[in-house]
C-alpha cells in the first residue's frame, strides 16, 4: 500500500486491520495505517478516512477485489467480480485479469460454453482442420453443431486468432439467444443490432475489426448473463462509425452534433438492402420540460372563403372540425377550383345556368404536377410535385461525377396565387422542399405540409461534409428561390432506433402573408399518415420488424409480442410562430388510415390492427391503444375480434366504433371515458363491412362500404358484392342495431368514397346525403347460376342523390351521369373512363355542382333537372384505359 487517494503516502508496514462497511455494504477487514500521533491533526485525517470508508468512500485496494489489476474504479470491476464469484472467469497466476489484453477465438468459446447455465454437453474434435486433437477442439466444435460459429470461407477457424468485435458479436447474440433481426448486407450487423437492444455493447468498444479484449469481454457476458440493462452503451451506428458523436444507443431524442453524424445515416442506409435497427419503443418522458398538459398557442380557426353565396355551400369533408383537408375540388361559394388533367381550372358556377371557365394555371408548365387545393379568401394554395437538376458541379463534389439517381430530385410543392382576377390568377409565392408531401392541413391561414425525403447516396463519404451535402434542399421565392439546406446539421432531432430514418420536415406556411417565414421542423424519422387536432399534429408510421433464424434452434425467432410491427408516432405541438416537437411513442401493429386516429381531453386514441389474416401463426387481431401527451400508453384493449382485420374506425366523444371484417361485419362500441380502463360496450354482427363511417350525431352513424355473401365452401371466406348503406343506431350502447341498410348494384360496384371520405357530400339540416359510384349488375341469366362470385357489368357511373332522414332512412332522390346514353353502350366488362367519372360533389346555394375531369353540370337541389353545365374542350371523348391518369373503377377481389 502506497496511500490513500487524496493523502501522503503512508509505510506499508505500519497497518493495523480495522473492520469497516465497505461500498458494497458488508463488514470486511481492511486495512488502515498506524501513524504515531505526534499531533491532534493526525487524528483528524485518520478519522476521516474512516469516514469516507464507511460513507461509501470505494478504495482502490479493496479486499474483495478479486484481482490485482483491477480497481473497483475500472468500467468492467462489477462484471469481473460478480462473474469470478461465480467461477465463470479466472485469472493468472499472477493474480491479474489483464483486462486490456485481447482474446483469440477458442478462448471466447470456453468461456461462454462453461458458463451457461443450461448444461449443454460440449463434445467434438474434428469439426475444423485447424482444431482437431486441439484442447479447444470440443468448446469450437459445440458452437459450431449449435450455428453459433461457421468458420472461414477457406474451411478453417482460426482458433488462436484474436476475435474482433464483431465476431465477437455474432458469438454473444447467438449463444445467448437474443432477437436477430433481418439485415441484409453486412453480416455482423443484425448480430451487433441485437446487443445494442440488449444495452450489451460498452462504451469502450472503438470499432468493427477492433481486437475484443478482457475486460469488455467481461463486461458484455455479464450484461447478458445477468440480463443488466441500465449500463452506459453504444448504438451499431457508433460502433461502425466511430466519429459519430450523438451516442445512438440512448432511447431520448437527440440533435446532431454535426453533418458527420447524418452523413453516417446516409452511408449505413445505402451500403446495405436491409432494414435498419431496433425499433423505436415509447419515449419515457416528454421532450422538453414543458408541462404535457399545458395548453399551447393553437392558430384560431376562420372561415376561409368568401364567395357569392353568403356561405351558403358545402365545404370538403373533413375528420376535424376546424381543420381543413386538401381536395381536388375546392369552392368559394361562386367559383370552383378543380385539378384536371396535370391542370387547375377555375370555373364560374354561379348562377347555374350561365357556367363558364374563367381561365387556368398551368397550361404549357410540365415541371409541376398540381394535386390537391385550398381556398384561402382571394388566396389559391396549389400543393403538387415538381423536380429540380442537381447542379453538375455539386455532384462532382460529392461523387466524382457519377450520375446517382437523385440527379433530378422529386420536389414537393407549394404555390400560392391570388385569384382577386380569375381570369388572371398571380404567382405570390412558390415555397420548395426537397422529398414527396405526405399530406397537409390548413387551420386558419396556416397550412402544416408534411414532408418525407430519403438520405442521400453518399458512396464516397466526404471528410467535411457541409449541410448543402447531407440535408434536403429548400428553396422559397420570399428569397428569390435560392436553393438552401431545409435547416442546419445541428438543428436535426434524431429519434431514438428509428428504422430506415428519412428526413421528416414539418413545415409552416402563412398564406394570407407571403412575406413570413416558413418554419420548419426536421427530425431523422419518416411519416406514413397524419391527424391534426386544433393544438398538435401527429405523424404516424408503420415499422414493419424482420427477424430471421439461425436454422439452429427456434427460441432464437421473436416472440408473439408485437414486435413484428408497430406504428412510430411523433407529437409535433402548434405554436403561435409554428410547430414543435414535443414527444415520440409507438403502439404495437400498423394502422389503416387517419381515422384510426384521435386526440380527445389530452388523450391520444389509436387502433392498429396487428398480425396477417392469412398467417395462421400469427393471425390477425386489433387493438385499441390510449396514449398520454407524452405518447405513453395510459389504457389498452388488446386481441379484438380474433382472425379479422379493422376495415374502418370512427372516435366520436368517449367512443370508439370498430368495424372488423373476415366473413360478417362486427361494429365494437368502446368506451374511453376512463382512459386508463377502455372497454367494450357491445357489439353488432351483421353480414357486410363499412370501409368508412360518417357520425350522425351523438347515437347514430351511418357506415358505407361492400355487402357480403358468406362461401358455402369456406366458413372464414366471404364474396364481396354491391356497395352498401347503413345505419347504426347505439342509443343502447351494449346492444347497438342496423336501422337501415341500402344496397347498390351487384359485385364490381365501386365508389371513390369507399377509400376518399371527400367524396361525400352530407348536409344533415338539408336531408342530403351524395357520392359518386359506379354501378355494375349481374344479368339475370347470371344470377340463376347462384354464383357469388360473379360480377356484373357496368351500367352507370355518376352521382347518386339521397333524401336521408333517420326515420326514413335512405331514399333515392334521384341520380346525374356526364356520361351519355351513346358513351354508356359502348362499355365492356370492365369499365373505361372517358374523364367525365363524376369524382366530387359540391352544393352551391340551390343548386348541386357534380365534377368530373372533362365536364362540371349544375342541377337543381329541388329536382335535380340540369341547369347548365361546362365542358373542357382540350379533353376529348377518346376511350383512355385504366392506369393512363384517368380515374375508373376496376374489379375488385375476394377477400
Amino acid at each position: 500500500m502506497t496511500g490513500i487517494p487524496g493523502f501522503l503516502p503512508v509505510n506499508p508496514n505500519l497497518c493495523n486491520v480495522w473492520n469497516v462497511r465497505t461500498y458494497y455494504g458488508s463488514v470486511k477487514n481492511v486495512s488502515l495505517p498506524i501513524i504515531p500521533m505526534k499531533r491532534p491533526m493526525t487524528w483528524l485525517i485518520l478519522a476521516s478516512v474512516a469516514l469516507s470508508l464507511s460513507a461509501g468512500f470505494v478504495p482502490a485496494f479493496a479486499a474483495d477485489n478479486p484481482f490485482s489489476d483491477v480497481p473497483v474504479s475500472s468500467p468492467n470491476a462489477q462484471a469481473i467480480r460478480e462473474l469470478k464469484a461465480e467461477n465463470v472467469l479466472q485469472g493468472y497466476a499472477d493474480g491479474t485479469f489483464k483486462p486490456g489484453a485481447s482474446i483469440n477465438r477458442a478462448e471466447l468459446l470456453k468461456i461462454i460454453l462453461e458458463a451457461r447455465a443450461d448444461g449443454a454437453a460440449v463434445a467434438g474434435s474434428a469439426c475444423f482442420p485447424d482444431v482437431q486433437g486441439q484442447w479447444y477442439a470440443k468448446y469450437v466444435c459445440a458452437a459450431k453443431s449449435e450455428g453459433i460459429v461457421a468458420g472461414y470461407d477457406d474451411g478453417f477457424f482460426r482458433p488462436e486468432k484474436a476475435v474482433s468485435f464483431a465476431e465477437a458479436a455474432k458469438i454473444f447474440s447467438l449463444a445467448y439467444k437474443q432477437q436477430i433481426r433481418d439485415a441484409s448486407g453486412e453480416w455482423y450487423a443484425g448480430f451487433i443490432r441485437a446487443l445494442e437492444s440488449s444495452n450489451a455493447i460498452p462504451t469502450s468498444i472503438d470499432g468493427l475489426t477492433e481486437p475484443l479484449n478482457r475486460g469488455d469481454m467481461a463486461e458484455m457476458m455479464w450484461r447478458l448473463k445477468k440480463g443488466v440493462t441500465d449500463q452506459p452503451s453504444k448504438g451499431y451506428m457508433n460502433v461502425k462509425y466511430p466519429a459519430v458523436k450523438v451516442n445512438l444507443a440512448s432511447d431520448k431524442v437527440q440533435v446532431a452534433s454535426s453533418c458527420t453524424d447524418l452523413q453516417a445515416f446516409s452511408v449505413e442506409l445505402h451500403s446495405t438492402t436491409g432494414g435498419w435497427g431496433r425499433g423505436g419503443g415509447v419515449m419515457k418522458e416528454m421532450l422538453n420540460a414543458q408541462d404535457a398538459t399545458a395548453p399551447t398557442a393553437a392558430p384560431a380557426p376562420t372561415e376561409s372563403g368568401a364567395g357569392g353565396s353568403d356561405g351558403d355551400y358545402s365545404r370538403t369533408n373533413v375528420q376535424v372540425e376546424g381543420v381543413d383537408e386538401a381536395d381536388i375540388v375546392k369552392s368559394d361559394g361562386t367559383y370552383l377550383y378543380i385539378v384536371s388533367r396535370n391542370k387547375v381550372r377555375i370555373v364560374k358556377a354561379v348562377p347555374g345556368n350561365t357556367m363558364k371557365e374563367m381561365g387556368s394555371i398551368f397550361d404549357g408548365d410540365s415541371n409541376f404536377s398540381p394535386a390537391e387545393l385550398y381556398i384561402d379568401g382571394n388566396r389559391l394554395v396549389v400543393v403538387g410535385s415538381s423536380w429540380s437538376q442537381t447542379d453538375p458541379a455539386v455532384m462532382e463534389k460529392r461523387i466524382g461525377g457519377i450520375i446517382p439517381p437523385y440527379w433530378n430530385p422529386s420536389l414537393a410543392q407549394v404555390r400560392i396565387f391570388n385569384v382577386a382576377d380569375k381570369a388572371k390568377p398571380v404567382l405570390e409565392r412558390k415555397v420548395s422542399f426537397e422529398g414527396s408531401s405526405v399530406s397537409t392541413r390548413m387551420i386558419g391561414h396556416k397550412l402544416y405540409f408534411v414532408v418525407n425525403q430519403p438520405m442521400r447516396w453518399l458512396p464516397q463519404p466526404l471528410t467535411k461534409p457541409t449541410d448543402a451535402d447531407v440535408l434536403p434542399s429548400f428553396q422559397d421565392s420570399r428569397t428569390g428561390d435560392a436553393s438552401a439546406p431545409v435547416v442546419r446539421c445541428g438543428e436535426v432531432m434524431i429519434l431514438p432506433h428509428v428504422p430506415s430514418p428519412e428526413y421528416l420536415t414539418v413545415a409552416v406556411i402563412d398564406t394570407a402573408s407571403p412575406s413570413t417565414e416558413v418554419q420548419r421542423e426536421t427530425v431523422l424519422g419518416n411519416a406514413q399518415n397524419i391527424y391534426a387536432s386544433l393544438q398538435n399534429l401527429y405523424v404516424a408510421t408503420t415499422q414493419w420488424v424482420y427477424y430471421w433464424n439461425s436454422g439452429v434452434e427456434d427460441s432464437i425467432k421473436a416472440p408473439d409480442d408485437g414486435n413484428y410491427e408497430k406504428t412510430n408516432l411523433y407529437r409535433f405541438a402548434f405554436t403561435a410562430d409554428g410547430i414543435e416537437l414535443k414527444a415520440q411513442g409507438s403502439v404495437p401493429g400498423h394502422i389503416l388510415n387517419q381515422f384510426s386516429m384521435d386526440e380527445h381531453e389530452n388523450t391520444f386514441r389509436i387502433a392498429t390492427t396487428k398480425g396477417e389474416l392469412w398467417n395462421e401463426q400469427r393471425p390477425a387481431t386489433n387493438n385499441l391503444y390510449v396514449l398520454n401527451q407524452s405518447l405513453e400508453t395510459a389504457g389498452k384493449i388488446e386481441d379484438i375480434a380474433p382472425g379479422e382485420r379493422i376495415y374502418s374506425v370512427r372516435f366520436m366523444g368517449d367512443r370508439a366504433y370498430m368495424v372488423t371484417f373476415r366473413n360478417t361485419d362486427p361494429l365494437f362500441v368502446i368506451s374511453t371515458a376512463d382512459p386508463r380502463n377502455p372497454r367494450i360496450l357491445g357489439q353488432l354482427k351483421i353480414p357486410g363491412y363499412s370501409d368508412y363511417l360518417h357520425p350522425y350525431d351523438e347515437n347514430h352513424l351511418i357506415g358505407f362500404g361492400k355487402d357480403t355473401e358468406e362461401s358455402k365452401d369456406r366458413a372464414d371466406f366471404a364474396w364481396y358484392q354491391g356497395m352498401k348503406l347503413a345505419v347504426f343506431d347505439v342509443t343502447d350502447v351494449a346492444n347497438p342495431r342496423e336501422m337501415h341498410k341500402e344496397i347498390i348494384g351487384d359485385r364490381g360496384t365501386d365508389s371513390p368514397l369507399l377509400s376518399n371520405h371527400k367524396a361525400l357530400l352530407f348536409d344533415k339540416e338539408r336531408n342530403l346525403l351524395a357520392f359518386p359510384v359506379t354501378v355494375y349488375e349481374i344479368s339475370e341469366s347470371e344470377k340463376a347460376k347462384n354464383d357469388p362470385g360473379s360480377y356484373g357489368q357496368p351500367v352507370f357511373q355518376g352521382a347518386y342523390v339521397y333524401d336521408f332522414t333517420l326515420s326514413g332512412g335512405f331514399k333515392l332522390k334521384g341520380t346525374i351521369s356526364h356520361f351519355t346514353q351513346d358513351q354508356m353502350q359502348k362499355m365492356g366488362d370492365v369499365w373505361y373512363g372517358l374523364g367525365r367519372d363524376i369524382q366530387r360533389i359540391v352544393r352551391l346555394g340551390s343548386s348541386l355542382l357534380t365534377v368530373s375531369e372533362a365536364v362540371v353540370q349544375s342541377n337543381t337541389l329541388s329536382t335535380l333537372n340540369k341547369e347548365g353545365s361546362v365542358e373542357f374542350s382540350d379533353i376529348d371523348d377518346q376511350v383512355y384505359p385504366c392506369g393512363r391518369g384517368v380515374p375508373c373503377a376496376v374489379p375488385m377481389r375476394a377477400e
